[in-house]
């Protein structure tokens, strides 16, 4: 399930919880009214008039609890603050409550409970001591109390923690009562953010923006060095000169050093991920693959990034992730992207906003699980404009998808949802260099 839908379904359930207030007879209020109602009877039955007044007090006395629970109001302010606000998937935050008494009155103990959209959706009932009332001066020394606990998201999302469940019961125990109180807060689960290895790929900070300073320096003149011609380098490249002398064909060296710009494209359309779930629980991801792309693109985008590239997101659904200029937003705008019901690659592109189509556009990286044919053509018809084109292939059903791709000069990865990110990564520089050694 899509994370908004989560959320949407949390709000809900939220709302309702609300509008219920909850009061019944405890074990022992239940016997002792049981034990009323028999002695009331056997009073008429024997005749005993003491048998009359047992049975009334104790029919009487759980009736009396159980309307104290019912209609006594207690009114309590909730404020939570998470540390750290936002936190990746797998890791702890704490969270810190402010719970206030708002009645002009004394509050009764209480055992509170916080609760969360995952299991086991609530922290173990603690006591909530007594709170003085505010009084004619509002103060919140002993009218307040904080309390901490630590949680730790299994999934991404934006979640909504709380709000905070109240059990209390009259003094005698023989009815119980409970309500919610205060708001929800919204908790940020981004991805976890893998970190993976330098030089997998040649990649290095001076090939990024620093190589883009250079350019503008010298006023764009091509660095003439070059070297053999390998399988899926663009013939624009080619140096014919040196190709004459050498009597091979030679490229430019140039483009093939530099790689400051990279594009990132992400499927993100229900339809091609086959494990996507219609229904599912409400803490159930709507697809593993989905979820493991999520987390390829987070460390992947954050990666390039840090490595000095300037990183464009390309989605195949409708627009959702942030830039990369700020990769704190990039990471929380990851937490609620969701499936989409886009149709089909039409309007695919992975050349958006070229200013010079003559040069290499440097390195492109895609994640698929099961994509379309014409998603696959539009991929096989743009490959010529980049140095390096990877495709990470995520449980993929069809076999031909990795064998067209590869043919059109694509470095397929294939993964499985349970598999380290990393561990792909490396893969990637193992085909890197069984390609180099083929050449």
């Amino acid at each position: 399930m899509s994370p908004t839908v989560r959320i949407q379904k949390q709000r809900d359930r939220t709302r309702r919880r609300r509008s219920r207030r909850i009061s019944r007879l405890t074990r022992r209020g239940g016997f002792l009214l049981l034990f009323g109602v028999l002695a009331l009877g056997s009073s008429y039955w024997l005749g005993r008039s003491e048998l009359l007044y047992l049975g009334s007090f104790c029919a009487l006395l759980p009736l009396v609890a159980l309307a104290y629970v019912r209609f006594r109001r207690m009114h309590f302010a909730v404020t939570r603050s998470f540390s750290p606000s936002v936190v990746s998937v797998g890791h702890p935050t704490v969270v810190e409550v402010e719970i206030t008494n708002l009645s002009q009155s004394a509050s009764m103990e209480a055992n509170w409970r916080d609760s969360w959209p995952w299991q086991p959706f609530s922290t173990i009932p603690a006591r909530l001591p007594a709170l003085l009332g505010r009084g004619p001066r509002p103060t919140k020394r002993g009218n307040s109390i904080r309390v901490r606990y630590s949680i730790q998201p299994p999934s991404r999302g934006v979640y909504q923690v709380g709000p905070m469940l109240v059990d209390f019961s009259d003094p005698f125990g023989l009815a119980e009562g409970a309500f919610t109180t205060g708001p929800t807060a919204e908790l940020i689960v981004t991805p976890s953010v893998t970190a993976l290895a330098d030089g997998v790929v040649s990649i290095a900070a001076a090939d990024g923006r620093t190589r883009i300073n250079q350019r503008r320096a010298f006023g764009g003149e091509d660095d003439l060095m070059t070297r053999e011609y390998r399988r899926g380098d663009a013939l624009r490249r080619v140096h014919w000169r040196a190709s004459a002398h050498h009597g091979e064909l030679m490229v430019r060296q140039e483009e093939q050093r530099s790689h400051a710009e990279a594009r990132l494209l992400l499927d993100t359309r229900r339809t091609n991920y086959p494990d996507a779930l219609a229904h599912g629980a409400p803490e159930a991801v709507e697809s593993e693959s989905f979820e493991w792309a999520i987390a390829l693109t987070a460390s992947l985008g954050v990666h390039l990034q840090r490595s000095g590239f300037t990183v464009q997101i390309i989605e195949t659904g409708h627009r959702q992730v942030a830039s990369l200029d700020r990769p704190e937003e990039f990471l929380e705008s990851l937490a609620s992207v969701a499936l989409s019901d886009a149709g089909g690659a039409g309007d695919i592109s992975l050349l958006r906003g070229v200013q010079r189509p003559d040069r290499s556009q440097g390195s492109v990286f895609v994640v698929l699980s099961d994509a379309d044919p014409e998603t696959v053509d539009r991929l096989v018809a743009q490959r010529h404009a980049f140095d390096l084109a990877v495709a990470f292939l995520v449980s993929p059903r069809q076999l031909t998808l990795a064998r067209t791709l590869t043919d059109a000069g694509w470095l397929c990865v294939t993964s499985a949802p349970g598999d380290p990110v990393h561990s792909a990564w490396l893969d990637l520089g193992a085909g890197l260099e069984v390609t180099r050694g083929r050449d």
